[in-house]
């Protein structure tokens, strides 16, 4: 299985999450979805993750993270009902 580590520490506003997962699976400037919407197309794979192997996340620094995004759950929550662990630390 894939692990891609998105950095918290880069985080303190919500473009900054968009920005941040965009860079940990496709590199810097990379694009992985800029709303909830778009993040759950992206994580149905084939944008930068596989479309046919199995993938997961790892959040670095959640409690921090926590603490900028207004939408937190909400984006946990695409998390789960796609079906692809989000490990937070």
């Amino acid at each position: 299985m894939i692990r891609y580590r998105i950095d918290g520490s880069a985080i303190a506003s919500t473009k900054d999450f968009y920005d941040e997962i965009g860079r940990a699976v496709n590199g810097p400037g990379g694009y992985f979805g800029a709303n909830l919407d778009a993040l759950a197309d992206c994580l149905r794979g084939g944008f930068g993750t596989p479309a046919d192997q199995g993938f997961e996340f790892e959040l670095t620094q959640s409690d921090t993270v926590r603490a900028h995004l207004d939408r937190f759950d909400e984006i946990v929550a695409v998390f789960a009902d796609e079906g692809v662990p989000l490990h937070l630390h």
